[in-house]
């Protein structure tokens, strides 16, 4: 749900395992980081109003990666590569050790690396496909419990800058961030948006059916932006 920042590779290795291994491990992970907002100040002293996000959870059906691969001196070779789940599965973006799943890769330069991830709203049954929540603070420092909740189909892509070399005796992950701090980066959503909100059981829910032009914003933010966008791409192939 949100615009954002950075695919991170990086490696770890067995060494019992290295005499044996022809493919790399691919790891995909997704985190959502920059969980608080603030508004600006009054004065330089006072904050205007706070978003504290402390739950992001998303339902995953599908991890599409695309990349074009090179082994030593040959011609580089499109190919494409999937993760499946039976239904779906849901992951905490708050949990940084969570992780979707491996894909496994033959050693060599990959360029042009494309993940797609794919939330279909059937996978998630009577659950949100997206679902945030936290808690807003105004000026004031009155404190309502605020929630997010998307039901409706998700496609995310994330294109990598730059190139990466796989090592057949390393394993790797792939870090998915998602910054909820672009929210607000563009000032559509303002935090008079909040101080307006309707209540539900004292509770800000941003919803198709419960602040609907509240919701229209934040979803635009998703539909207009690719969400895991690359403005750097780093390379850490520590061995541990």
């Amino acid at each position: 749900m949100v615009a954002a920042t950075g695919m991170i590779f990086s490696s770890c290795q067995n060494d019992s395992d290295i005499s044996s291994k022809t493919d790399s491990s691919l790891g995909v992970q997704l985190q959502a980081v920059n969980n608080t907002y603030s508004f600006g100040s009054n004065t330089k002293a006072v904050t205007a109003g706070t978003l504290k996000w402390d739950t992001c959870q998303m339902y995953v059906s599908r991890v599409h990666l695309s990349a074009k691969q090179s082994q030593g001196d040959s011609i580089h070779s499109s190919f494409e590569k999937e993760l499946t789940f039976k239904g779906s599965k849901l992951v905490d973006l708050f949990n940084a050790s969570s992780l979707l799943g491996n894909i496994d890769l033959q050693p060599g330069i990959y360029d042009k690396i494309t993940i797609q991830i794919q939330s279909n709203k059937k996978d998630a049954v009577n659950s949100p496909i997206f679902y945030l929540s936290g808690n807003y603070t105004n000026a004031s420092g009155t404190i309502t419990p605020i929630a997010l909740i998307v039901n409706k189909d998700l496609k995310f892509i994330a294109t990598a800058k730059d190139s990466v070399q796989l090592n057949s005796a390393d394993d790797y992950t792939n870090m998915l961030q998602l910054d909820l701090s672009e929210f607000m980066s563009n000032g559509n959503i303002l935090k008079l948006d909040f101080d307006k909100a309707t209540l539900t059981n004292g509770k800000i829910i941003i919803s198709e059916d419960s602040n609907a032009d509240l919701y229209k914003k934040f979803y635009r933010r998703v539909s207009l932006i690719n969400a895991f966008k690359h403005a750097a791409f780093k390379k850490l192939n520590n061995k541990h």
